[in-house]
């Protein structure tokens, strides 16, 4: 899993956070689509079809792919992933961090480029073939852009499973070794989807540091975690006569305590702030007016909880004072590498969906090759890839995770019911083509003969498979 390729920087433009990243998901699309338009332009010159047609058809389909695709997720997990989203809108549109079905993005794709075809008066049939190969090469890039992002992961495995595999409860660029409090873009910041699923059913459990128990109860995102600290970390807890002169002095002139005056006072780890207080805990139950910032009464509770707790943990003669054996058991607590606990934290093993699903589209691929040349009608390679890829898919589903499923019962995900609608689709075009030509029209070279020559592009002569 290596959800960020590059991280280059993050923006701050009008008010709204931007991190400038090269993603893997977004780079194995991109990938992908280049391999896919090159190999389907390949085919199209051995065809006898103009390769610039391919180019176009490709560009619709990139379209087409993203926005069928990403609207089909969004039908499918509005109420768990965008209904409760604090700008649904945005969190619908952002394709970045993956999210797209590719039954919905074939759909579109495939009108889009059948509708091209038809008003250009293009061999629709033909075309279809060519590039059929071209999707599958496609999706398996976007499976291997699924494995670097961690999302359409399996189920949970036995522990001897010899390919089973362990996702990380951050992707390692997330994750700041060095203790840098740098920004990052608010999805990147959430746990790997395999780890977060794990743990919203309780079955992994985290250091309790890097969680809040809530409720909300929730992993806490990198940029609240910290490095190893050397500061004393119990010395302003157990002395309230400084806090408020250390809050006065950290806080600005309105009196309260901002992000990122309190990351100034991590920073520093002296005074108020001592380098292990957690922002995001401080705001989530202390920021009573919701605003962002802490006056100096939520701060006193926020430390005052935070001295409650480590009494109650390290004052274990229960004499209201830390001993210097239980104030060296809390410094070594509170001062904990937390980024290292996050790097050695992953889920349980899973089966490798992913990695079966990329398989099974090179699979598909390999076999709608070598047909190619064996088929008696033009169309009968896209029908063949509709049937075979659903057929592919639907098993898919059954060591998928979060779609629920139960075969036994009848019970089946929306993917499994929309692959057998799909190759429902293409048997029925497979039966219907035994009724058409065998050639689906002439070639682009015979017809261009056929144009200068003043004749019908169908009088044009040209062979059974419409191949040179």
């Amino acid at each position: 899993m290596k959800q960020i390729i590059v991280d280059l920087v993050s923006l701050d433009l009008l008010g709204r956070h931007f991190a400038v990243c090269i993603y893997g998901y977004g780079l194995m699309l991109v990938a992908g689509f280049l391999a896919a338009i090159y190999l389907a332009r390949w085919r199209a010159r051995r065809c006898g079809e103009d390769p610039d047609v391919i180019t176009r058809c490709g560009l619709l389909s990139l379209v087409g792919g993203i926005v069928g695709g990403r609207v089909a997720y969004v039908i499918q997990h509005w109420s768990s992933e965008f209904a409760t989203a604090p700008d649904p809108l945005t969190a619908a549109l952002d394709v970045t961090s993956g999210g797209l079905i590719y039954h919905g993005g074939l759909i579109l794709a495939t009108a889009m480029v059948v509708a091209y075809l038809w008003a250009k008066r293009l061999p629709v049939r033909r075309y279809l073939d060519i590039i059929a190969i071209s999707l599958m090469v496609g999706l398996a890039f976007g499976r291997a852009g699924c494995l670097l992002n961690g999302c359409c992961f399996g189920t949970a495995c036995p522990a001897d499973w010899p390919a089973g595999m362990r996702f990380p409860m951050f992707s390692k660029p997330l994750v700041k070794l060095t203790g840098g409090l740098g920004g990052f873009s608010s999805h990147t910041e959430e746990p790997s989807p395999v780890y977060e699923h794990q743990f919203s059913l309780g079955l992994v459990q985290p250091d309790e540091r890097l969680f809040d128990p809530g409720p909300p109860r929730h992993v806490w995102p990198p940029r609240y975690l910290h490095g190893r600290l050397t500061n004393d970390q119990v010395a302003e807890l157990l002395d309230e006569s400084r806090w408020e002169a250390d809050f006065h002095a950290l806080a600005g002139e309105d009196g309260r305590i901002s992000e990122a005056e309190w990351r100034h006072g991590l920073a520093a780890g002296t005074g108020l702030l001592r380098g292990s207080e957690n922002w995001g805990q401080a705001v989530l139950h202390f920021d009573h007016g919701w605003d962002g910032q802490l006056d100096l009464d939520e701060m006193r509770q926020y430390l005052e909880a935070r001295r409650a707790w480590v009494m109650a943990r390290f004052d274990v003669n229960g004499d209201g004072v830390l001993d210097p054996s239980e104030r060296a058991a809390a410094n070594a607590y509170l001062q904990a590498d937390l980024f290292a606990l996050a790097s050695a934290s992953r889920s349980l093993l899973v089966k490798p969906a992913q990695l079966l699903s990329l398989i099974g589209a090179l699979v598909v691929a390999a076999l709608l090759w070598g047909f190619f040349r064996l088929r008696s009608r033009e169309g009968q390679v896209f029908a063949l890839m509709a049937m075979l890829y659903s057929a592919v898919r639907f098993l898919e589903e059954g060591i998928r995770d979060q779609n629920a499923h139960n075969m036994a019962r009848g019970q089946m995900t929306h993917n499994q019911i929309t692959a057998i609608v799909i190759a429902a689709a293409g048997a029925l075009m497979w039966v219907v083509l035994h009724y058409l030509p065998p050639s689906a029209g002439p070639t682009a070279v015979q017809r261009l003969a056929a144009k200068n020559s003043n004749l019908p592009a169908g009088k044009a002569r040209h062979g059974r498979r419409g191949t040179t």
